[in-house]
């Protein structure tokens, strides 16, 4: 996650606020797959992309539900990560393709 955000600062120049959002929603997203046993991006799989969208539209004790529009750019994000982990090798697959916020 840390080498997807400096390549997003450093090779697409994103602004700081952008990558402030993303982080926290990668952040997130990484707490989410580790409740569900996932240790590393390779075992992510499309349901647990779906799992973590409904958590964002729920909501939990430490997190009110978002809005469509705050989950849709979340899941920019994660597709962002996953593109980036299968572009450098370090995924089989992109889980978070074909996910519909």
């Amino acid at each position: 996650m840390r080498t997807y955000l400096g390549h997003l600062a450093v090779e697409r120049g994103l602004a700081a606020n952008t990558l402030s959002s993303y982080r926290r929603d990668l952040r997130r997203y990484a707490q989410v797959q580790g409740e569900r046993g996932r240790a590393g991006i390779d075992e992510i799989a499309e349901d647990d992309v779906r799992a973590f969208l409904v958590s964002l539209r729920e909501g939990d004790d430490d997190h009110p539900p978002l809005s469509a529009g705050s989950a849709a750019r979340a899941l920019v994000a994660v597709r962002g990560l996953h593109r980036f982990a299968l572009r450098e090798g370090l995924a089989p697959g992109d889980p978070a393709h074909e996910v519909k916020p």
